[in-house]
């Protein structure tokens, strides 16, 4: 099923039995839901190209020593042995139509488990999506969730290892699951007043001798797209207003900065999460997140 020569940008290949699996996983939704499945740099790039990983990274497979075709083949062979891919055939379900994209989705040389062909349908086509990428000491992880109408998330989880860890959240726990990401350490305090300061003024700030967690969210929907940087220290927990995507920027540029309470944090991602419209299609929805 890899599709190594697709272009981020263009219509995903999804069949009827591709967006049954993604309902199917989309209806395990809880408030504080475990891990639905958890799969490898490696294995994502074997099922569905490089191309799939070029959004939110690839720990393992960055790495120099490391041969991106052999392991993603090694990992497809791997998830064959499990049972979780099958060569096509008589034996396999039923695809039905094609619902996107071009090709003959109904008869691919493999059939995936699925559950996992609604995971991999999932990050495909989201409605929207929210990133929070953090950097600790011990290295840099990455949260997602991928929005869908009537309040559908796919939320996964990037280790330092290269494990891609996928559970179903309930939309209404995002903002707190990313709240407590942001702030690690439970560092926020009180709210301060905002303050007007240029980004070459951030940067060399004593905050960030001291910072302890730094993370960058970014909110896309429709093509638009918002930025904030939180700033976790050893005392406080700090918000930038980073600005629209796609503007060029400078060090001189002034954005706005301001010390925030955990409330406060809360309230600005929950503000920052884009809100699917009820009534829209997930089988028709697509990003260019």
């Amino acid at each position: 099923m890899s599709e190594s020569s697709r272009s981020p940008s263009a219509e995903p290949t999804i069949t009827e039995r591709d967006m049954l699996g993604a309902m199917e996983v989309l209806a395990t939704t809880e408030p504080d839901p475990s891990v639905l499945m958890i799969l490898t740099d490696e294995e994502i790039m074997g099922l569905d190209g490089a191309s799939a990983l070029e959004l939110l990274g690839s720990p393992y497979l960055d790495q120099d020593a490391v041969d991106r075709p052999s392991s993603a083949a090694a990992a497809l062979r791997s998830l064959t042995a499990r049972g979780l891919v099958r060569p096509g055939g008589e034996s396999v379900e039923d695809e039905g139509e094609l619902v996107s994209g071009s090709g003959d989705g109904p008869s691919r040389a493999m059939q995936l488990d699925r559950r996992l062909a609604g995971v991999v349908t999932l990050r495909r086509i989201p409605d929207a999506m929210v990133t929070t990428s953090r950097t600790l000491n011990g290295g840099s992880t990455t949260l997602a969730h991928y929005l869908f109408p009537r309040g559908g998330v796919l939320e996964e989880f990037i280790s330092v290892d290269g494990f891609h860890h996928f559970s179903v959240p309930e939309l209404e726990t995002v903002p707190d699951r990313i709240r407590r990401f942001v702030d690690p350490f439970e560092a926020a305090g009180e709210d301060g007043e905002p303050e007007t300061v240029t980004l070459d003024e951030v940067a060399r700030s004593d905050d960030m001798d001291d910072t302890r967690s730094l993370s960058v969210l970014t909110a896309v929907a429709d093509g638009d797209g918002r930025q904030a940087t939180v700033v976790a220290t050893s005392e406080r927990v700090r918000v930038l207003d980073n600005g629209p995507l796609g503007v060029k920027v400078s060090p001189s540029d002034e954005r706005q900065i301001a010390d925030v309470s955990s409330q406060t944090l809360l309230g600005v991602i929950d503000v920052m999460i884009p809100r699917s419209a009820e009534g829209t299609d997930a089988a028709g929805s697509t990003s260019d997140a």
